[in-house]
């Protein structure tokens, strides 16, 4: 079978290719060596007011004799996290090809970071002279059928169905929320108003008086899985359940659309002590010749 490689065209967020990407990303999810790479982490990606947009051209697809996207090379958010390669054919070929596109783009330096239940594509690896080193990051995944009950303080509500977020105090709860100082720059309304597939529904906020206390994000379209980012709860809130309760009532909303787990990328114990468990890790695999490498 022969592939097509094609990069993204330009460094605009959402451009004419973006559909296409996402429902690969929509299929490849189905796979659990993909975990790792969930449609709303990309789709948080492009929104992320941190993107390194001048780097998107460097994102590349495969394509089959159909057009079909069956391979990713991507980056997320900032270009320092790279390289992932998602794919939805282990076919021999193209993971070589893959690998080959990282290693002339890379060079000698080159490092793919791979989910550790992709046993095709650690194989090529290996044969191509690269080293599985760290753990660098882990995917957690909650069962939707367990409880999702929870409590909050009375000083506090949750955002209910149907809520219209202020988009200033969205901004400040994630700002806040991931220990930012100072007052950050507004997003861009545009911008936000553009993302294809984020649901507002699934948006929770645990909110004290007119502020926005602790927020979930949730990312889920069809399927069995939604993607849990960002979670973020403001200093002066925390210990105080809020960030189970805005998980739980997210996860509980995508739970009524048909999803049966939710799953987010992180190591913190937190969310082990509410429920999640680990379903993978991702290893950074790096290029013998790197270490010789000037």
């Amino acid at each position: 079978m022969g592939y097509r490689i094609e990069r993204y065209k330009n460094c605009e967020r959402f451009n004419e290719q973006y559909q296409s990407i996402y429902q690969f990303l929509l299929e490849a999810e189905q796979l659990d060596y993909n975990e790792h790479f969930h449609w709303g982490r990309f789709e948080w990606m492009h929104a992320h007011s941190y993107l390194d947009e001048d780097k998107l051209t460097s994102i590349v697809m495969f394509k089959d004799e159909n057009g079909t996207i069956v391979g990713l090379i991507t980056y997320d958010t900032s270009y320092d996290d790279r390289i992932y390669l998602i794919h939805t054919s282990s076919e021999r070929l193209m993971l070589e090809l893959m690998t080959d596109a990282v290693l002339k783009s890379e060079g000698r330096r080159a490092v793919i970071k791979v989910n550790i239940k992709d046993t095709a594509l650690c194989r090529i690896l290996q044969e191509k002279g690269f080293e599985k080193k760290h753990r660098c990051a882990c995917v957690l995944s909650l069962d939707l059928s367990d409880s999702l009950a929870y409590d909050m303080p009375d000083a506090y509500t949750m955002s209910p169905q149907g809520f219209v977020a202020d988009p200033w105090q969205y901004q400040l709860v994630i700002h806040k929320g991931f220990d930012n100082d100072g007052i950050p720059e507004k997003w861009d309304d545009a911008l936000l108003s553009r993302i294809p597939h984020a649901n507002d529904a699934l948006k929770t906020f645990a909110i004290a008086g007119h502020a926005y206390c602790a927020h979930c994000g949730l990312w889920y379209t069809t399927g069995d899985t939604a993607y849990v980012e960002p979670v973020a709860t403001v200093p002066e809130h925390r210990n105080q359940g809020l960030a189970k309760a805005v998980i739980y009532e997210a996860c509980a909303r995508a739970k009524a659309l048909g999803a049966s787990r939710a799953i987010i990328v992180s190591d913190q114990a937190f969310y082990l002590r509410i429920g999640f468990t680990l379903s993978s890790d991702v290893y950074a695999w790096e290029n013998r010749d790197s270490a010789n490498s000037d």
